[in-house]
């Protein structure tokens, strides 16, 4: 590709203003994408997921790899809270990472598509267990695109998001911290509102996701472990579900996780 056809996507990816039919379905489909995660229809994803192929669009081309990449997977999260655990999440997740990988070409060195690389790809760590083979290779391919989203994402919420995840749940010394994974999150928080402070409504198709998920971990980090106390835990949740009433992970799986706790003595 030369230079002159990477200055002409470029110029028409800075402008997500678009507006025609094509624009009008994406947004649509992405408005589905987002509702269907959160309420874990996990079908629905992959219905929708393919359908992105109605937006032929070259001006949107990117958006719609990204939100391919976005449902795919969100389909392999919701699937590792179902019992037994669904077959093709790794599938999903490789997936997502060709389509977030697709959306790069299209806009290179894009965070919110990096975003999606280093989520799908700490998820596939995950599933490596104590394969040491696959997850070095995973790790050689994963840790250069954390270290430039981390340091260029100190103020994206959806950044800070992955942020968090990794100091809760990666293994020390890099993670297992939930004081310093909830100080995250709280950035987070700070960083979504300036986010909507200082832009105008974006299309649907530009992300701007990340406050609901950061309040979602905030609960999760206050229902366990050395931070568990059930009054903030519950806040946080009752937050999260002001935002996104039909979250059903919230609502149906960790609420009732919280409500279980004992109350702490104060």
């Amino acid at each position: 590709m030369n230079c002159l056809s990477v200055a002409v996507m470029a110029l028409a990816f800075a402008d997500p203003r678009v507006k025609t039919a094509e624009a009008s379905k994406l947004a649509e489909l992405v408005r589905g994408i987002r509702s269907a995660d959160y309420r874990g229809e996990r079908e629905e994803l992959r219905r929708l997921a393919a359908r992105l192929d109605e937006v032929k669009d070259p001006r949107l081309a990117a958006y719609r790899e990204y939100w391919r990449g976005f449902a795919r997977w969100r389909r392999a999260l919701n699937g590792f809270n179902e019992t037994p655990r669904p077959a093709d999440i790794q599938e999903d997740l490789e997936g997502a990472i060709r389509s977030f990988r697709s959306a790069l070409v299209h806009q290179p060195e894009w965070i919110e598509a990096k975003v999606g690389v280093a989520g799908c790809s700490a998820s596939l760590l995950y599933l490596a267990g104590q394969d040491a083979k696959r997850r070095e290779a995973l790790l050689a391919e994963f840790l250069p695109v954390w270290k430039d989203m981390s340091e260029k994402g100190q103020q994206n919420p959806r950044v800070l998001w992955l942020v968090g995840g990794s100091q809760l749940s990666a293994p020390p010394p890099v993670g297992g911290d939930p004081g310093r994974a909830a100080a995250t999150y709280h950035r987070a928080l700070q960083a979504a509102r300036d986010e909507a402070l200082r832009q105008e409504t974006p299309p649907e198709w530009v992300p701007t996701w990340g406050a609901p998920e950061n309040l979602m971990s905030l609960a999760y980090v206050y229902s366990r472990g050395a931070l568990a106390d059930r009054d903030v835990a519950l806040a946080y949740a009752d937050g999260t579900l002001a935002m996104v009433p039909d979250w059903h992970y919230v609502r149906d799986v960790l609420v009732p996780q919280i409500q279980a706790l004992p109350a702490r003595t104060r």
